[in-house]
């Protein structure tokens, strides 16, 4: 073989290796990266969860503050005022 044949069959081999290489390296992360979907996706729901919980019980503290302010304004009592038949 020539020289020049020698070279050009030694890059091809190269290229080759090095597309196979590269293409299971990049399989590889994709895989991990599509494992990695559920995780990240529990754990946002999480956090958006935890965020409402707080917002919760923020309003209910102030609906209870609302409620004791209003019940010193004007007590409740247990009297049902309902109207006529």
């Amino acid at each position: 073989m020539s020289t020049a044949s020698k070279v050009t069959f030694a890059t091809s081999c190269l290229f080759a290796l090095g597309s196979f290489a590269y293409i299971n390296i990049e399989q590889r992360n994709e895989r991990e990266n599509m494992r990695q979907g559920p995780i990240k996706d529990a754990e946002r729901m999480r956090q958006k969860m935890t965020k409402k919980q707080l917002a919760n019980d923020l309003e209910h503290k102030e609906q209870a503050a609302l409620r004791e302010h209003y019940e010193k304004i004007q007590p409740l009592n247990d009297e049902v005022i309902r109207g006529e038949d």
